[in-house]
């Protein structure tokens, strides 16, 4: 087995590597010892992490207890804290993640640039043997759509204990929300009924779900025209002051989606009026034009590579984010951003396991299914590529992989040491392959082959 020194090595070749002439390549943190959260609920109790599932998020009762923080060798010392478990489907799971809510703003770990907040997540990722596809997931996002200055999630590996009991290798992650450093983007004022504000939303197979919940965000349906698979609604995770800035968030993403449909699929253009509440048609313009100026297409071509990358199942389901701002600062187009949600990536979902063909463009996804489709689409696809391939991002991820197992080897082996049943088990979404691997060296090789193969078939077709 390697030595973390020889894998300090190889990250400080990673660092160096393949920048002349290029864009820097981001890359996260990774200490040679895997640093320890500590959380003391309030009553000593565990329960918060173990009892709940998803039914009883369904039934609204999952709540927030008591706790405080310590994170080690750092300035976070018995910080309180609210703690709860978090997730949909993972609830399932023993292992279980769990939201973090500080009473005061801290910041963990230096991540985002040491920037202060008070919610924060820890990923148990049960399902990915690997413990890497988050990881390497939040790699390429950051790279790709951070690179161009939309938000993307800062990220460090760490130890666990509840109540001084080891609970395992969780990822520290940031909360996908509204805030200075994170999605920028303008918020009401107190009981304001301004609606050129900046919205934060989820397209969302559990809308529906949400809404019916105690205390559940607000949620709205748009028909997306022409759109082949089930479609879904959307999920607001911003602040809003008032009803009637909830009906005007459903009107104009269903007027964009319309200024997009009409252009490709109807030759006929449209833009936005002065203040957003309708259409104005419009000549010599052509369908990227008007759509760029309801769109920041940028943004929407980094997640669409991203995406095909990576072979995201639930870029069709839920965690696929966008915002806009129309506040007076604000960018004024619909903006995707904010990454999240790659465990099941990287082909171990039975159904998802090629590597060969494009994903992303034929998924239930009405923004990539109508847009990424169209030959100008595709140049600028093909124009962002080539720029990170000058970055030698393709190399540095695969590098990447290796890099993480040399360092964090034994951290892992002692994650499984705690959880053994995740490899006794298996996972039933995974492949029959995957559940046939009895540790996390074989579980990564396979993400190594998996992407290896994925980065060839893309670069033809991006050529």
């Amino acid at each position: 087995m390697k030595t973390k020194g020889f894998a300090l090595l190889v990250l400080l070749f990673l660092l160096t590597a393949y920048t002349a002439g290029a864009e820097e390549v981001w890359y996260p943190q990774m200490p040679e010892e895997m640093p320890v959260i500590s959380i003391e609920t309030m009553d000593g109790s565990n329960h918060f992490a173990d009892a709940y599932m998803r039914d009883h998020k369904l039934q609204g009762l999952i709540h927030y207890v008591d706790a405080l923080i310590t994170v080690e060798g750092t300035d976070v010392q018995a910080e309180k804290a609210q703690v709860k478990a978090r997730g949909n489907y993972t609830l399932e799971y023993p292992q279980k993640s769990i939201r973090i809510k500080f009473e005061n703003k801290q910041n963990m770990l230096g991540l985002n640039e040491g920037q202060a907040y008070k919610s924060w997540v820890l990923l148990a990722e049960w399902k990915d043997l690997s413990r890497l596809h988050s990881p390497i997931g939040l790699f390429l996002a950051q790279n790709i759509v951070g690179t161009d200055s939309y938000y993307c999630t800062d990220y460090c590996f760490v130890h666990l204990y509840l109540n001084g009991d080891y609970r395992g290798v969780y990822l520290l992650v940031e909360q996908q929300e509204v805030n200075p450093g994170r999605v920028d983007i303008t918020e009401p004022e107190a009981e304001s009924k301004e609606k050129h504000i900046g919205y934060f939303m989820e397209y969302d197979a559990y809308f529906a779900e949400e809404a019916a919940l105690p205390q559940g965000d607000p949620v709205f349906e748009v028909y997306h025209s022409g759109m082949e698979g089930e479609q879904y609604g959307y999920t607001v995770k911003s602040d809003m002051t008032d009803a009637a800035q909830l009906r005007f968030l459903r009107s104009y993403m269903t007027r964009v989606y319309r200024i997009c449909y009409s252009a490709i699929r109807e030759n006929k253009f449209y833009v936005f009026n002065a203040d957003y509440t309708a259409l104005v048609p419009v000549e010599n313009m052509t369908a990227q034009e008007v759509i760029g100026q309801a769109i920041d297409l940028r943004s929407l071509v980094d997640m669409y590579i991203l995406h095909e990358i990576v072979c995201n199942p639930d870029v069709s389901w839920s965690s696929f984010y966008m915002s806009v701002d129309l506040g007076k600062n604000g960018n004024k187009k619909l903006t995707f951003q904010a990454p999240w949600d790659f465990d099941s990536c990287f082909g171990i979902r039975s159904g998802y396991e090629s590597n060969q063909g494009r994903y992303a463009l034929y998924a239930a996804n009405p923004w990539f299914q109508l847009i990424a489709g169209q030959p100008w689409f595709t140049d600028m696809v093909k124009e962002r590529w080539a720029e990170l391939k000058a970055m030698e991002l393709p190399e540095k991820t695969l590098e990447l992989i290796g890099a993480y197992g040399d360092m964090y080897n034994d951290d892992f082996d002692r994650n499984f040491e705690r959880w053994p049943q995740r490899i006794r088990e298996g996972n039933h979404e995974l492949i029959e392959e995957l559940n046939q691997y009895t540790n996390h060296r074989q579980a990564a090789d396979y993400l190594y082959r998996w992407l290896d193969a994925r980065f060839e078939y893309l670069d033809q077709k991006w050529q």
